[in-house]
């Protein structure tokens, strides 16, 4: 649809086309920075997980990291960082292991 000269196009098609355009970066973009906040929220909880434990196998009980992180998350960056928040955050990371990539994987499985 693009290659037709300008000649050919009516007001109609040409509003389409450039809605479609836009539609269609708009919707990439939301792709990309729902992956990136992915990657963040995981990330987040990996260093939750690894300050709470400090390189034991498990955290200490009662420690109140949580709500003071979000206290302080809260005062620098604003809205969206409540304890609840973040104990779901490091759920994240507990639950879902990012592992290595396919040939990662298949360079570990050709050295053995």
């Amino acid at each position: 649809p693009i290659a037709r000269a300008a000649t050919e196009l009516n007001y109609t098609d040409f509003l389409t086309e450039t809605a479609q355009l836009i539609q269609t970066a708009c919707q990439a973009a939301a792709r990309s920075v729902n992956s990136v906040m992915t990657a963040t929220y995981w990330e987040m909880g990996r260093r939750i997980v690894e300050w709470e434990q400090h390189g034991n196998e498990r955290a200490e009980y009662g420690s109140d990291l949580l709500q003071q992180l979000s206290t302080d998350l809260a005062a620098q960056l604003g809205r969206g960082f409540s304890a609840t928040n973040l104990k779901q955050i490091r759920s994240f990371y507990q639950k879902w292991e990012i592992g290595q990539t396919l040939s990662d994987q298949s360079n570990m499985t050709n050295l053995r």
